[in-house]
C-alpha cells in the first residue's frame, strides 16, 4: 500500500491526527482525519500532548489501511524520519494499547505488534506503569485570583482548535494538576464567521483566511504559548491575549492584513498602548485595501474645509502652532506659522454643553460648568505653542448649524491637551460608530482609559459626585458696563483701587481702542475704552490693530488695568497694562506702531499723556502705520494756515511758582506750583515716599510694604525709584538711556526735572501706591516766551546763558504768565516775574533782563497776538545789548548751526 505526504495540522487525541496536503491549490486546504489502526490511545493529557509535541506542524508520510464505510473514518499508520511506524513507536512507549478485538486473524502484524506491546509491559512504561498515575482536574471556571495573576504572570496555553480568526478552543495550564478548557476570544479583534451564509462570498473568504492565519500561528506551532485573561464577554467567554515567545503579536498582524476589525469596547481591557498599535495596523489595511477593505471605498465623507492652508488634511502633523483663542473646552482657534487662524475641534472628546440632560442642576449651574471647563482649558494653554495632528474632518451639518471642521489633537511639550482635559474631568470621550470612525482621535484608546479611571475616582469635573465643588466660574455673570447707571455703581470702587490685577483677562476685542474684560471667579464683565486714543480709524488699520491685540493679549492672564473716567454709555475709560511690571499702558505700543492716533482733548485726561504724545511723535518720525506718508513740514504749514484763518485770543494764566531745575542743553525750566493744595500734597508725598525708601529692601518682589531692588535691566521710558547721586535719597524717575560701556543709566527725576546718571544698584521698582495716577508729576516745564538761548558752537555762549538764567530764577519767589507750549518741548511758554523786583519796577521781567544782559535772543518768527507788544519791547532791548556788545553779542551777530537748538 502506497504512502501519501501530508502536514500534521492538529492532534485530536493520542491516536488521531488532522492532516492537510503540503501542496494544494484549494483554499482552505482539505483536511483528512487519520486514526491509528489496531490501537487505542490512553485517554490522558500526557498521551495527547506527547503526540502533539512529536508531530504538530511536521511533514509526514501516511497510509490508509482501511476506511469505515459507515462513518467514512480512515484508519492507517504514519511514517517519519525518526520512526517507520507510528503505531509501533507509541506501543514501545506505552502510550497506546492494542485494541481488544485485534487478534491473530489480522495475520503476522498481530504478532509483531503484540511483541512490541509486551516489551512495553515488561519495561513498565506508559499505561503499563505500576507507579501512581497523574490525574489532572479539568475546572469549569477560572478564579478571579488566577485571572489577575495571569495578567502579571501569563499562564501556559495549548491551542486545541481554531474556531475562527478571533476565537479558539484552548487548554490553560493553571498548574500541573489543574487545567481549564474553554472557547476563548482573542482580545481586540472581531473577524467574520466562516459559516455565515448571508454574508458576501468575499467576506467569507476573508473569514477563512483569518482562521487559517491563526491556525498557522497558534495551532500548528511547537512554540510554548502563554495567555493573559483580561476580561470576559457578555456570554461569559474569556477574553485573552496570546503571547508568542517571538514577541510577535498575531492580532496586530491579522488587523494589518485586513482580516478583522477592532473591537472598541475592549479598549480599556487591552490597554491604550497596545490599542494604538492595533489602530495603526487597521489603518494600514484600510489604506492598502487589504482583506475586508479590498473592495470598499473610503467611508470618509468628502468635505470641503475653508482653510487658509491648502496642505492641511487628515493624517498630517503641523508644528509651531499656537493657541490663539478658546471657544469652548473642546473647540479652539489655532494660529499657524504664517499667522493665519483656523477654528478646530479636539477629536473624540465632548465638553459640557448648556443643554446637557445628563448634568443635574438648573440652567445656571450647567452654564457655570460649561464656563468652568472653558476656563480650565484657557488657563492651561492660551498662547502655548505645540504640534497639531489632524485626525479627521467633521462634516457640515446645516440642520444643527455646524460648520465643517478639522478634528485634531494638540500637544504642547509632553502634554496632550485632550488627555489633560479628560484627566481633569472637563470632557467625556465620544464612543464612535462606523459612521463616525473617520473622526476618531489617534489617541482614542488612551482617552478611554483615562476616562474610565476618572469615573472610578469620581472626584474631578463632570465625574465628580459633587458638581458644586468643581465649579470655578461664578454662575451669575454681572456686566458692569451694561448701562450707564450700573457702571456708576462700580466706578468709584474701580477708581479707588488704582491698578487692578488678579483674575481679569481680555475676553473680546471689538476694536483697536476698546476691549471687554472678564473675571471668571467674580463673574464680572466690563468694557474698557483705552484712554487717550481717537475713535477715528480706518477699517484696514482697525483690523490690523485688533489682530495685533488679539495675538498678544486675547484671553491671556496677568493683565492689569486702571480706570479714571466713564463714558455716557457705561464703558469705563482707563489704561491697560500687559502685566504687573509694565510701567506704561499698551496704548503706547499702539501709537508707536502707528495703528491709531491720540485724541487731542481726551489725551490730556490720561496720566500718561506725555508718553502717549511722545509715542505718536515717534511713529510720525519713523513713518509707521497711518503716518507712512506723513510730511511734517506740510502738516505744520497746514496748521499755520488754519491758525491764521481762525484768530483765537488765548489769555495767559498766572501761577506762583518756584524754579527747581534748568536743562543744561535746552534751557527748559522745571518748576513747582506754589498754591496751597499742591504744596500740601507734595509735602505729604515726599514724607511718605522718603519713609518708604528708608526701609531695608525686601527679598520678595510681591511685597507692597517694603521697597524692592531692581535686578533686571530696565527699558527706556520705564518708571523707577532712583537714588540721587548727590544726596543718596530716592526720587521718582524715568529711564532715558543705558550706557553699556560703564553700566550707568541716565534717568530724569520726574518731580524735579533734573537728570542724573546712576548704576543698576541705585534703582528700585516704583511702588504702585506712588504711581502717576495717585500722585501726578509735580514738576512742570516752561520755555521763555519768544526767547532762544545762544548756541554752544563755535563759541560756548550757552553755558554762560544758563548760568545767568540760574542766577535770575533760583531761590526766588516767581510768578509766571503762561501760554500753552508746543506740546512736545514744554508745557508752557512763559514770562517770568520776580516778585521782589516787580514791586520796585512794574515793567521788570526775567525774560527782559536776560535779553538786556545779552544772554537771550528774541525769536520773531512766530508771534502770538497776545504777546506782540511784549516781543516788540524785547527787540528794542536786544538792539541795545547788541550795540553794547553784551553777552553773546561781544563779536556781533551769532549764528545757529543746528536748528534743533532752538525752542
Amino acid at each position: 500500500m502506497s504512502f501519501f505526504v501530508a502536514k500534521v495540522k492538529n492532534v485530536l487525541s493520542g491516536d488521531t491526527l488532522v492532516l492537510v496536503p503540503t501542496k494544494t491549490a484549494q483554499f482552505p486546504a482539505p483536511e483528512r482525519t487519520l486514526t491509528l489502526s489496531y490501537v487505542r490511545a490512553a485517554d490522558t493529557f500526557e498521551a495527547k500532548e506527547f503526540l502533539r509535541d512529536l508531530l504538530i506542524g511536521k511533514e509526514i508520510k501516511f497510509k490508509v489501511n482501511y476506511k469505515n464505510p459507515t462513518t467514512n473514518r480512515e484508519f492507517g499508520d504514519v511514517q517519519a524520519p525518526i520512526f517507520k511506524s507510528l503505531i509501533q513507536y507509541l506501543l514501545e512507549k506505552g502510550l497506546v494499547k492494542l485494541k481488544d478485538n485485534f487478534n491473530e486473524n489480522e495475520g503476522d502484524i498481530y504478532y509483531d505488534l503484540k511483541e512490541v506491546e509486551n516489551g512495553a509491559k515488561l519495561k513498565n512504561v506508559g499505561v503499563w506503569s505500576t507507579g501512581e498515575s497523574s490525574s489532572i482536574e479539568t475546572i469549569d471556571k477560572l478564579s478571579e485570583n488566577v485571572i489577575q495573576k495571569s495578567q502579571k504572570y501569563p499562564l501556559k496555553v495549548i491551542v486545541e482548535r481554531v474556531i475562527s480568526g478571533d476565537r479558539i478552543v484552548g487548554r490553560v495550564i493553571v498548574n500541573p494538576k489543574q487545567h481549564f478548557q474553554s472557547p476563548i476570544l482573542l482580545a481586540g479583534i472581531k473577524t467574520p464567521r466562516t459559516d455565515d451564509i448571508n454574508q458576501p462570498a468575499a467576506t467569507t473568504k476573508v473569514a477563512q483566511q483569518a482562521k487559517v492565519f491563526v491556525e498557522e500561528k497558534l495551532l500548528t506551532t511547537k512554540a510554548e504559548l502563554t495567555i493573559s485573561i483580561i476580561g470576559e464577554s457578555q456570554q461569559g467567554l474569556p477574553i485573552a491575549i496570546i503571547h508568542h515567545p517571538s514577541g510577535n503579536d498575531i492580532i496586530e498582524k491579522s488587523l494589518e492584513l485586513g482580516y478583522g476589525e477592532i473591537v472598541d469596547w475592549q479598549s480599556t481591557l487591552v490597554g491604550a498602548t497596545t490599542m494604538v498599535k492595533y489602530r495603526k495596523a487597521e489603518q494600514i489595511a484600510k489604506a492598502l485595501g487589504k482583506g475586508l477593505y479590498a473592495s470598499t471605498t473610503s467611508s470618509t465623507p468628502k468635505t470641503t474645509i475653508v482653510s487658509p492652508v491648502k496642505s492641511l488634511k487628515p493624517g498630517i502633523t503641523v508644528d509651531n502652532v499656537s493657541i490663539a483663542k478658546i471657544v469652548s473646552a473642546d473647540t479652539i482657534v489655532v494660529r499657524l506659522q504664517n499667522d493665519d487662524e483656523i477654528t478646530v475641534q479636539l477629536a473624540s472628546i465632548r465638553s459640557p454643553k448648556p443643554n446637557d440632560t445628563t448634568i443635574a442642576g438648573d440652567s445656571l449651574k450647567k452654564q457655570a460648568l460649561v464656563s468652568s471647563a472653558r476656563e480650565f482649558v484657557r488657563s492651561k494653554v492660551i498662547g502655548k505653542s505645540g504640534s497639531l495632528y489632524i485626525d479627521g474632518i467633521r462634516q457640515e451639518n446645516k440642520e444643527l448649524g455646524f460648520d465643517s471642521r478639522f478634528l485634531v489633537s494638540f500637544k504642547f511639550g509632553s502634554t496632550d491637551l485632550s488627555e489633560l482635559i479628560v484627566e481633569n474631568g472637563w470632557a467625556t470621550v465620544i464612543k464612535h460608530n462606523k459612521a463616525t470612525s473617520h473622526e476618531r482621535s489617534h489617541n482614542w484608546d488612551k482617552l478611554i482609559e483615562i476616562e474610565e479611571n476618572q469615573k472610578k475616582l469620581a472626584k474631578n469635573g463632570l465625574f465628580s459626585t459633587n458638581l458644586d465643588k468643581v465649579i470655578t466660574v461664578s454662575n451669575r455673570i454681572i456686566d458692569a458696563s451694561e448701562n450707564a447707571t450700573k457702571a456708576k455703581t462700580f466706578f468709584n470702587g474701580f477708581k479707588q483701587k488704582g491698578r487692578i490685577s488678579g483674575g481679569y483677562y481680555i475676553e473680546f476685542i471689538p476694536s483697536i481702542n476698546r476691549v471687554k474684560l472678564f473675571n471668571p471667579k467674580e463673574g464680572t464683565k466690563l468694557t474698557l475704552i483705552l484712554g487717550g486714543l481717537t475713535n477715528e480709524k480706518s477699517q484696514v488699520l482697525n483690523d490690523k490693530g485688533v489682530k495685533y491685540l488679539n495675538k498678544r493679549f486675547l484671553q491671556r492672564g496677568g493683565i492689569e488695568f486702571e480706570i479714571y473716567d466713564l463714558d455716557k454709555l457705561g464703558s469705563f475709560i482707563g489704561n491697560l497694562y500687559i502685566n504687573t511690571n509694565s510701567l506704561v499702558p499698551i496704548q503706547v505700543s499702539l501709537l508707536e506702531l502707528g495703528l491709531i492716533k491720540i485724541h487731542d482733548l481726551a489725551v490730556n485726561s490720561n496720566p500718561f499723556s506725555n508718553d502717549l504724545i511722545k509715542a505718536e511723535e515717534e511713529a510720525k518720525s519713523t513713518k509707521k502705520g497711518i503716518w507712512s506718508n506723513y510730511d511734517e513740514a506740510k502738516e505744520l504749514a497746514l496748521l499755520e494756515n488754519q491758525v491764521s484763518q481762525v484768530k483765537i485770543d488765548i489769555k495767559p494764566q498766572f501761577f506762583d511758582i518756584e524754579a527747581v531745575d534748568i536743562d543744561k542743553e535746552s534751557g527748559i525750566i522745571s518748576f513747582h506750583y506754589l498754591d496751597t493744595a499742591t504744596v500740601k500734597k507734595f509735602s505729604e508725598f515726599k514724607t511718605s515716599f522718603n519713609q518708604f525708601h528708608t526701609q531695608a529692601p525686601s527679598a520678595s518682589q510681591s511685597s507692597i510694604d517694603l521697597p524692592f531692588n531692581l535686578t533686571r535691566v530696565p527699558k527706556k521710558n520705564d518708571l523707577v525709584s532712583a537714588k540721587f547721586s548727590e544726596n543718596g535719597k530716592y526720587y521718582r524717575a524715568r529711564v532715558l538711556s543705558h550706557d553699556k560701556s560703564n553700566g550707568k543709566f541716565e534717568v530724569k527725576h520726574l518731580d524735579f526735572g533734573n537728570i542724573d546718571k546712576v548704576s543698576l544698584s541705585s534703582l528700585r521698582i516704583l511702588p504702585q501706591k506712588f504711581n502717576l495716577i495717585n500722585y501726578p508729576v509735580f514738576s512742570h516745564t516752561t520755555t521763555l516766551q519768544n526767547i532762544r538761548l545762544p548756541p554752544s558752537k563755535p563759541t560756548d555762549y550757552l553755558t554762560d546763558a544758563i548760568y545767568a538764567l540760574e542766577d535770575l530764577v533760583f531761590d526766588k519767589k516767581l510768578v509766571i504768565s503762561a501760554l500753552p507750549g508746543n506740546g512736545t518741548t514744554s508745557e508752557y511758554e512763559g514770562i517770568l516775574y520776580d516778585a521782589e523786583q516787580s514791586l520796585k519796577d512794574p515793567d521788570y521781567t526775567i525774560n527782559k533782563q536776560l535779553v538786556q544782559d545779552g544772554w537771550g535772543i528774541v525769536d520773531t518768527k512766530k508771534v502770538k497776538d497776545s504777546v506782540k507788544d511784549y516781543v516788540t519791547s524785547l527787540v528794542t532791548v536786544q538792539s541795545k545789548a547788541k550795540s553794547q556788545h553784551l553777552g553773546c553779542w561781544e563779536f556781533g551777530d551769532v549764528s545757529f548751526d543746528d536748528e534743533d537748538n532752538a525752542f
